[in-house]
């Protein structure tokens, strides 16, 4: 009997991942057909469905495709770093989203996320500087037993040292940069008041909508934001009901509160 229900858990594991697998490729080709055949908004809403229980970096290139196609710079800025962050390599990404960052009158953010140091090399960096740490104590200890004198021991010692302190900085720059992405969002919709798409979005001195504003943010810009004293991110919830975030830049040079709907998570959908 127990066999005969472990079988048929295993079995139905394997449908449902089926029936995702099948309804994720799906909703991609059904977004291409629409895209093929102009119906952008379509597209648009199918690729968005896709992305929820599927990420690649084809996907959210074409929606950022669409979105600028459609005006939404903010979208579409959100989605070409999507694509990146998933292949950073792709030099038609890298290339597009410059052209949309220009387009939407945004300076990219000048945060240290290089190959070596973004999240992506933490484990690289950690491993490093363990191995270097185990392989120099084991190595430095075979040369005192082999009756090495101190002043032979203090070159081989420094040039560890700094070999450690260059690791230990790849391994803690990489996750400072790692918190800073899972903070970052970016700025994807316009004033409930406006109706041009180009128009900038208030940064409040207070969680409300009648509070004045600290100053203004286009959308396509990145923000970061602000964590409590107890590392939590720092939001209220208004008594309408709406969220709102504490945001900044990352040269903290504006700063305020922002409706939740008009930022979107670089690293997560919502």
């Amino acid at each position: 009997m127990t066999r005969f229900i472990s079988t048929l858990v295993v079995l139905c594991f394997i449908g449902s991942q089926s029936l995702i697998a099948n309804s994720k490729d799906k909703l991609f080709y059904d977004a291409v057909r629409a895209e093929a055949s102009g119906d952008l908004l379509t597209a648009i809403d199918l690729y968005e469905g896709a992305s929820k229980v599927s990420k690649s970096s084809n996907l959210h290139g074409n929606l950022a495709n669409l979105y600028f196609k459609t005006e939404k710079y903010g979208k579409a800025v959100l989605n070409y770093r999507r694509a990146l962050l998933l292949d950073p390599g792709n030099r038609a990404f890298q290339e597009n989203l410059n052209f949309a960052l220009e387009t939407a009158g945004v300076n990219f953010p000048k945060t240290d996320l290089s190959i070596y140091l973004n999240s992506s090399s933490i484990d690289f960096w950690i491993i490093s500087l363990t191995s270097t740490f185990w392989v120099g104590a084991l190595a430095l200890a075979f040369l005192y037993f082999q009756g090495w004198n101190q002043k032979k021991f203090i070159f081989p010692i420094l040039i560890w040292f700094l070999l450690l302190c260059f690791l230990f900085w790849g391994a803690y720059t990489s996750t400072g940069n790692k918190s800073l992405l899972t903070r970052e969002v970016i700025v994807t919709e316009i004033n409930e008041n406006e109706s041009n798409a180009s128009q900038n979005i208030p940064l409040r001195r207070f969680a409300g909508s009648g509070s004045s504003a600290n100053t203004y943010v286009k959308p396509g810009e990145s923000l970061w934001l602000n964590l409590s004293s107890n590392s939590l991110l720092q939001s209220h919830k208004s008594l309408s009901g709406q969220k709102w975030f504490l945001v900044q830049s990352i040269d903290n040079s504006k700063k305020g509160w922002v409706k939740s709907d008009a930022v979107s998570f670089l690293t997560r959908s919502e």
